[in-house]
């Protein structure tokens, strides 16, 4: 992962031949016209959980983060198992190329919801906030089986959005816990 890296211009303008005006600083607001689907379907990746933050509501608790991936197959139809990972690589479209800016996924689960054992919640959506997603990088946002009670066969939504304008909606039918 590269860290960012911001740039600063001064500019500096002579006033009366000697004095010079005090140095300032473009300011730059990201500004996300789009995104550019490039896969839909299941993947596979080295996943790391932590514990979900403020914004980030899913029914494990968790949040994982994928590098490495591969797409396994193009396709809305997701086996239920275990292991399984699914969801939109993407590119982010707008400027300046490189800045980072939060988007949000919603997935909504099929009409039974999704029931924790551990904690007794039922679940029918989850929203999860990715901040700092890069301008012009390929990005994936998807779910992953981690339990077998997450395995809910139906038809599963996800969108992402930024602010208040969703960018893209896939759906996927996942089978039976296998």
């Amino acid at each position: 992962m590269r860290l960012p890296f911001v740039a600063f211009c001064w500019l500096a303008a002579a006033v009366s031949g000697a004095a010079a005006q005090t140095p300032t600083v473009a300011e730059q607001t990201a500004i996300v016209t789009g995104i550019t689907i490039t896969k839909v379907g299941t993947y596979t990746a080295q996943t790391t959980s932590a514990p979900a933050r403020p914004g980030q509501d899913t029914p494990t608790g968790t949040v994982g983060t994928d590098v490495n991936w591969h797409f396994v197959l193009d396709s809305p139809h997701v086996a239920g198992k275990a292991g399984t990972q699914f969801g939109i690589e993407f590119r982010l479209e707008g400027t300046p190329a490189g800045d980072g800016v939060t988007l949000h996924a919603a997935f909504t689960f099929p009409p039974q919801g999704i029931r924790n054992p551990n904690t007794g919640d039922m679940m029918h959506t989850a929203k999860v906030a990715f901040p700092n997603m890069k301008i012009g990088a390929l990005c994936l946002i998807g779910y992953g089986f981690d339990n077998g009670w997450e395995i809910v066969p139906g038809v599963w939504t996800e969108q992402i959005w930024y602010q208040d304008r969703m960018l893209a909606e896939r759906s996927f039918t996942v089978s039976k816990a296998q």
